[in-house]
């Protein structure tokens, strides 16, 4: 008889997983089936991230790394291990067989819940962060963090141009004004309007 982890990874999504040679489906795909399994055991899930504009930019910003925030980490780490993950750090979880890293992050999701979106993956929902929330967490990067601030632009006005029909501006224009980065979204705004 099977374990649970050996009847999940020979499952036959996880078969397909495997097969899947371009990396952003086949990352897109496992997220949505992890969510999946997490909510069967009371998890919350909402992609967050990198690989949040990633999703959202149809593979134009690709990233190292898949940040997931839940709602119980020792429920989602056990997964993990059940699914072949092995822990590298305190937060980053490596498949090998797939290639994919999950960092795991357990803290409230500080956007506004009604605003997320939700994706379907072959049958699976995956729960992703506002466009507006990752806009205005790009452009607090971009102006405070300076890690990587061009790129962090380069995303926040790349979303802004992609939802540039859909977005809440109200609530986006609040979040700068919160965030003190109403002088970089005006700055954003105005590069998006002229591609």
């Amino acid at each position: 008889m099977k374990s649970k982890s050996g009847r999940l990874r020979s499952s036959a999504e996880y078969r397909e997983l495997k097969q899947e040679k371009d990396l952003f489906r086949r990352r897109l795909y496992f997220l949505a089936f992890f969510a999946d399994k997490l909510k069967a055991a009371g998890v919350d899930a909402i992609l967050v991230g990198g690989e949040a504009i990633d999703l959202y930019t149809g593979g134009t910003f690709a990233t190292s790394d898949c940040d997931l925030l839940v709602s119980n980490k020792m429920e989602t780490e056990k997964l993990l291990n059940k699914l072949g993950f092995g822990k590298e750090d305190n937060q980053l979880w490596f498949n090998q067989e797939l290639n994919i890293v999950i960092q795991v992050i357990t803290a409230m999701y500080s956007g506004e819940t009604p605003k997320l979106r939700t994706f379907k993956v072959k049958g699976f929902e995956l729960k992703v962060a506002a466009p507006e929330d990752l806009i205005a967490s790009r452009l607090y990067s971009a102006k405070f963090w300076k890690s990587s601030p061009q790129r962090d632009f380069e995303q926040a006005v790349a979303l802004l141009k992609i939802f540039s029909d859909s977005l809440d501006n109200k609530y986006l224009s609040r979040l700068a004004k919160r965030s003190d980065i109403v002088d970089f979204l005006a700055k954003a705004r105005s590069y998006a309007s002229k591609l």
